[in-house]
């Protein structure tokens, strides 16, 4: 997979879709499967291009925290597993914004060399969203371009979307959140040197500290899978998010993740925890045996 950064020209033909598609969910996946067999029918590179940083960002000056569902390294992984050719991250800035509907055409078709284009049923894009399918189709014959269409997936008369995600997530359905995306709900980061106090509990944690713009869980605690980079394995685990309110005063948000059988020393290693389901609320226990005592429950529960 290719991944390019900058405005460039592509000389291979392409089969291409755009989006933010923050989630990757399974609405975004359908799009995905359906370049892809395009470009196998058509004989041309599959590609997608997308943005960063996300346009909501953009437009409220880079203060759109507890929003993204996938970072860009993690998109452009998803990307990877499934075999895209060519993914276009194009600079969302006053530039990009100011675009018109008609000069976005023109750059598809002329410097990416866009054959055919995939889009979702609501897609829109140029300066103040001035095009729409509709005048894609207008467009089409003038540019060479084949258009397709796709109409909104989902199941139960709810459609599969990253808003509906956020709002699960941010719910604590976890499970439900999972079910739209098609894979499980993760954070990944750096282990960062706490206190120890876990340690002192008896359940040492990983810790990652909240990142400002990424979606924020309920607080509580949850099942969890973690895995270690470099290792392909998934260590189930028990991850908390939340202030840790019986030991500490402090308001900063944080994931403290104990990986259950692991006793190895991954300070300042990278992990990522995926999220399988929500367990119970975070609280304030009477006293630190009291919480000892929960945390042992907690741990039964997941097991």
């Amino acid at each position: 997979m290719f991944v390019i950064r900058h405005l460039t020209q592509i000389n291979q033909p392409l089969a291409l879709t755009i989006g933010n598609f923050d989630g990757v969910h399974l609405g975004h996946a359908k799009i995905i499967d359906d370049v892809k067999q395009i470009a196998k029918e058509k004989n041309l590179k599959s590609a997608i291009l997308t943005f960063e940083p996300h346009p909501v960002s953009f437009f409220q000056g880079g203060k759109a925290n507890n929003f993204r569902i996938t970072s860009l390294a993690q998109k452009l992984e998803i990307f990877r597993q499934k075999q895209i050719d060519y993914v276009i991250v194009l600079p969302f800035n006053q530039k990009t914004s100011n675009l018109s509907a008609n000069d976005f055409v023109k750059y598809l078709s002329h410097d990416l060399n866009t054959k055919n284009l995939t889009v979702g049923y609501d897609f829109s894009f140029g300066k103040n969203r001035q095009g729409d399918f509709a005048f894609l189709k207008n467009m089409s014959s003038q540019f060479d371009l084949t258009l397709n269409r796709i109409e909104a997936v989902g199941e139960d008369n709810q459609i599969f979307s990253s808003s509906m995600i956020r709002k699960l997530i941010s719910t604590g359905k976890i499970h439900e959140a999972n079910q739209l995306l098609g894979k499980n709900f993760m954070i990944s980061g750096l282990v960062k040197n706490g206190r120890k106090l876990a340690n002192q509990l008896g359940f040492p944690t990983a810790n990652l500290f909240a990142k400002p713009q990424a979606i924020k869980p309920k607080f509580g605690v949850y099942k969890t899978l973690t895995s270690i980079a470099g290792s392909c394995k998934k260590w189930p685990s028990i991850t908390n998010f939340g202030v840790k309110p019986t030991i500490t005063q402090d308001s900063e948000q944080l994931f403290e993740t104990h990986i259950l059988g692991f006793f190895g020393d991954i300070y300042g290693k990278k992990i990522t925890v995926e999220f399988v389901d929500f367990v119970r609320e975070e609280k304030k226990f009477a006293s630190i045996d009291e919480l000892k005592e929960q945390i042992r429950k907690d741990i039964l529960h997941i097991s």
